[in-house]
């Protein structure tokens, strides 16, 4: 039998699921890379609504150009990979991921939005680092960590209830 290493796989295991996470994960960054200008417009139309909400004009909401910023927005990649790829993992937790992952990640793109305007002025016109800044830099960092905490959490749950039977 083999040994187990971690999460209740075998060394051959991991390496298959790595090799199946990259090439997963290329392929859907591939398709990213044509749908995530659809993707950010959505998220786009959001945050609009959220900044005039909060008192700021049309004018300055018109001052964010983030053309191209669909591949900023590229952790749903990964979430999706591993929930494509992760071994011994069944249905209902692939698809309890992305119920759970899909509305973080995409709260977590507006928000970065939201926070992007209040920045700017912060940062080019009142010549200060406040709150709105300490937000933006924060969300690049929690972007990417929170799709593997999500898979960490789903995942661990599962395996580590396995290898306690």
């Amino acid at each position: 039998m083999a040994r187990e290493l971690f999460l209740g796989l075998s060394e051959r295991q991991i390496v298959l699921f790595l090799l199946a996470f990259l090439a997963i994960s290329a392929v859907l960054l591939a398709v990213w890379y044509y749908i995530g200008a659809q993707y950010q417009a959505v998220v786009f139309f959001v945050a609009r609504h959220i900044l005039l909400a909060l008192g700021y004009s049309s004018e300055q909401i018109a001052g964010l150009d983030f053309t191209g910023a669909h591949l900023v927005n590229f952790n749903l990649v990964p979430l999706l990979a591993l929930a494509i790829a992760t071994p011994k993992l069944s249905l209902r937790r692939r698809l309890q991921m992305l119920a759970i992952g899909l509305p973080i990640l995409f709260s977590i793109h507006v928000l970065d939005v939201v926070a992007h305007l209040p920045h700017f002025i912060e940062y080019y016109y009142l010549h200060r680092l406040g709150f709105a800044t300490l937000i933006v830099d924060s969300l690049g960092v929690i972007g990417l960590a929170i799709v593997f905490i999500i898979w960490f959490a789903i995942c661990s749950t599962e395996f580590f209830s396995r290898a306690g039977s």
